[in-house]
């Protein structure tokens, strides 16, 4: 790994912690604000051993270094309630779904690019690592064919510089929805 993905690899592991801890809140807080009970929200550590594999996987299958330094950290991640939600597919999952071809690998249009999807919304949208500058597209309205996404230009969005930014701007809603939730029922 080059240093900038070791650096993400140990941002990761207290991300894992803070923003687990940060979900079990969330999850507990839900019910008495939302009036129903929330969906299962989980963000899972990787053993050692899931997570030297995970990244071999990955860096054999040409995905992007950031990704592989989540992946030697994280296992998954399921936010079912928070936002329109947030799922960070397992390592395995997310080549799975590349190779069934659920996730583009190209994204032509209004960007060209080779991408990585590591994560879905609960509308549809996708998440994906850019191959040739780092940064993380929020893609949310195009057509895919084979393993191209055709984009307009009102079909996507740039949601971070970068995966570690990407994560950070995650870690902080969490923690500012939590904070409002909490607001809530003090009030």
């Amino acid at each position: 790994m080059v240093e900038t993905d070791v650096r993400i690899a140990r941002m990761v592991q207290g991300w894992v912690s803070e923003v687990g801890s940060l979900a079990s809140e969330f999850a507990a807080v839900f019910e008495a604000v939302q009036g129903f009970a929330p969906g299962e929200h989980a963000v899972l550590r990787a053993s050692a051993e899931e997570g030297v594999a995970s990244a071999g996987m990955l860096a054999r299958a040409g995905v992007p270094g950031s990704l592989v330094a989540l992946y030697s950290v994280l296992r998954s991640a399921e936010l079912p309630d928070f936002g329109n939600g947030i799922w960070i597919d397992e390592a395995a999952s997310l080549l799975e779904q590349a190779e069934a071809g659920n996730y583009p690998r190209l994204l032509a249009g209004a960007v060209d690019d080779r991408v990585t999807v590591f994560a879905t919304d609960g509308g549809g949208g996708m998440y994906a690592v850019s191959h040739a500058i780092g940064c993380v597209y929020h893609l949310t309205l195009g057509s895919l064919v084979g393993t191209t996404y055709d984009l307009d230009e009102d079909g996507y969005t740039v949601a971070a510089p970068n995966l570690g930014a990407f994560l950070e701007e995650l870690h902080y809603r969490l923690a500012q929805s939590v904070q409002a939730q909490w607001d809530i029922v003090r009030a």
